[in-house]
């Protein structure tokens, strides 16, 4: 199985929505007590962006709750780093907490904020987890060599380059490892960033990121997937040569920004089928199918086993 885009995508727009907004699109992805969950990001008629739920039973029909779940109002204490919104939330299950990383939108930029719930109805806000400029940041599941790690992306000088880092309690941040830059001439030339959390397979921590390539005055937003080493997350072991998931169909090339497909969230059933939520030019919400097989079949390997 290779990658199969849902016929009847998109599965979520703004008129999905009980509650008026100019779009909806880029959610974190999560089965929480035998349903499908999708924390979406919203805009908001001012502009500016919060969550709201979308639950499901089969993954593919989703409705979405009366109100936001989570707002820039929310924030009190670190209200001021927020204060244009919260952006693309990525979530990650460690033992029986849900810890959402997500872009905090201001005038100092965006950094990476960090909360964390076990219901999805109250969400303990722990702050921002780096400096500005950051984002594009997801935590691994587990502790490796008795550390939490993060994929983030800082911005300086005109890089755009994932990075990895380590804590001891998910707050203080340190160790920091560049991991991968764009590669030049191809469809992720001008930048790249950490697209869904890693997760665990016996061949290494597999991880969608998105790349895109500028054309005078627009880009294109595509998405591939990378291995990394189980023990030894910094090490690449696999690359996909060429993007997964491109923008194709009218629903991911005419929006708010065209020509963008983008992940966030994905979830991976038992049987290794694995359901990728992605935006399609950043105004609706959709879906594809494929396999962990199939993605480590793409990984082009780099290092002896």
């Amino acid at each position: 199985m290779e990658i199969v885009k849902y016929t009847e995508n998109p599965i979520l727009t703004k008129e999905s929505v009980p509650f008026k907004v100019n779009s909806i699109f880029n959610p974190g992805a999560v089965k929480f007590n035998n349903e499908y969950l999708l924390l979406c990001r919203v805009e908001l008629p001012i502009g500016r962006s919060a969550f709201a739920l979308a639950k499901s039973n089969d993954g593919l029909k989703y409705v979405v709750e009366n109100s936001l779940c989570l707002s820039p109002e929310d924030h009190k204490e670190y209200s001021e780093y927020v204060e244009w919104g919260i952006e693309d939330p990525r979530i990650t299950k460690i033992e029986d907490v849900y810890y959402i990383t997500y872009t905090g939108y201001s005038r100092f930029l965006p950094l990476v904020m960090l909360a964390k719930t076990k219901d999805f109805i109250k969400f303990d806000i722990l702050g921002p987890i780096t400096e500005p400029s950051n984002k594009d940041a997801a935590l691994f599941p587990e502790k490796i060599n008795n550390l939490y790690w993060k994929v983030d992306r800082p911005s300086a000088e005109g890089l755009k380059d994932i990075w990895i880092n380590c804590s001891p309690d998910l707050i203080h941040w340190g160790q920091y490892k560049h991991l991968l830059a764009p590669a030049l001439g191809t469809w992720e030339a001008n930048k790249i960033g950490g697209s869904t959390q890693p997760i665990k397979t016996d061949k290494g921590w597999l991880m969608l990121y998105h790349g895109v390539r500028g054309f005078e005055i627009s880009s294109i937003y595509k998405i591939g997937v990378l291995l990394l080493d189980l023990e030894k997350p910094w090490i690449i072991k696999g690359k996909s040569k060429e993007p997964i998931l491109s923008p194709d169909h009218l629903y991911e090339r005419v929006g708010d920004v065209g020509n963008v497909v983008f992940t966030n969230g994905w979830i991976v059933e038992d049987d290794g089928k694995v359901l990728i939520y992605y935006s399609g030019a950043d105004s609706n919400i959709s879906v594809a199918t494929t396999t962990i097989k199939y993605l480590l079949s793409v990984c082009q390997k780099m290092v002896e086993d």
